[in-house]
């Protein structure tokens, strides 16, 4: 039940901080992120691979902002030298 309850509480703030306001948004990424993590343990203590298939998607897809922007910073260390 605990866990249930860790699981809505995790979904309802990613629903909320990426609807938010812009500058809200990065939080609402790693709420997401944490969603999907905690959608890849469910799964994998059930022993059912499409949640665990569909929750790594989805945790790639939260984790896919932070990525861009870490790859972007790398690009313009590199023209400013």
């Amino acid at each position: 039940m605990i866990f249930a309850l860790l699981v809505v509480a995790t979904t309802c703030c990613t629903a909320w901080f990426l609807t938010g306001p812009a500058h809200q948004r990065h939080v609402g990424c790693l709420f997401g992120l944490a969603d999907a993590i905690l959608w890849l343990l469910a799964g994998v203590s059930a022993g059912k691979l499409i949640i665990v298939a569909i929750a790594a998607f989805c945790a790639l897809c939260f984790v896919r902002p932070f990525l861009r922007s870490y790859r972007y910073a790398r690009i313009r260390r590199q023209y400013v030298k």
